[in-house]
């Protein structure tokens, strides 16, 4: 539920999800229209959660865990605050919307933020999952070749003239909602329609999203024997929120 609420809730606004920060700054609109646009998918979205979450926690036993569980999730009763961390971060994060708001050029955080990282965060660097990255780069290599091929180009044409939502939602399932979003740009200006229908595509399969790639990951790591339980709960669940919302696109459209 965490996974489906990190993809629900990224995506009322132009910084929620990296297929919105795309497309938002491709269809050259306002952070207004992007949330105008999304937000009663995001309304309806934290309605259908909070239920789940009500239903859920009354068949869920209680208990308290213990303090090695604690520990193990990353709680601590630790007070500790680097203010200079806090301070820098915040600056920095606030020229990133600046930056999203097109006030200033991008080249300005790109340079700040590596530069506080290699002096203050370095360690930071090495944390990084490469592995995961290399994933998504291999499939921005694969569409964009995709797209260069002119059978394929000429049948997206056609079944997307009109349906652009419903091709994003499907395309999501396959390829994920970024490398979607990056693809269909270039067959259609239809880019609301594009941005609800990538934002819905995040649900569905495992590979629809990054967040729901990086939520298995972590299972798979703690514990490989719930790998195919959480799969098939995760996949039920993802399906299931995103019938809301389509049911919801075709009563808005």
């Amino acid at each position: 539920m965490q996974t489906i609420a990190a993809n629900l809730g990224s995506m009322l606004t132009p910084i929620g999800n990296p297929q919105n920060l795309y497309l938002y700054a491709r269809a050259g609109m306002s952070a207004a229209e992007l949330i105008t646009l999304m937000l009663p998918y995001s309304a309806t979205a934290l309605i259908l959660l909070l239920i789940w979450i009500q239903v859920a926690a009354a068949k869920a036993p209680h208990v308290c865990g213990s303090e090695k569980d604690k520990t193990l999730l990353g709680f601590s009763d630790r007070k500790e605050l680097n203010m200079e961390y806090l301070a820098a971060y915040l600056i920095l994060f606030t020229i990133c919307l600046l930056t999203v708001a097109r006030i200033i050029p991008y080249q300005i955080p790109l340079v700040l933020v590596l530069i506080y990282m290699l002096l203050r965060n370095r360690e930071n660097i090495s944390r990084v999952d490469y592995s995961l990255l290399a994933t998504f780069i291999a499939l921005f290599i694969f569409i964009g070749n995709l797209g260069r091929i002119p059978q394929f180009s000429s049948f997206l044409e056609r079944i997307m003239a009109g349906r652009e939502t419903l091709t994003a939602v499907l395309a999501s399932q396959i390829m994920s909602n970024v490398p979607a979003a990056l693809l269909l740009s270039g067959f259609t200006d239809n880019y609301r329609a594009l941005i609800v229908g990538t934002n819905i595509g995040g649900l569905g399969t495992l590979i629809a999203s990054m967040a729901s790639l990086i939520s298995f990951k972590y299972i798979a790591k703690e514990n490989r024997n719930l790998r195919g339980k959480y799969l098939g709960i995760f996949t039920a669940s993802n399906i299931i929120f995103m019938i809301f919302m389509l049911i919801l696109y075709f009563f808005l459209r």
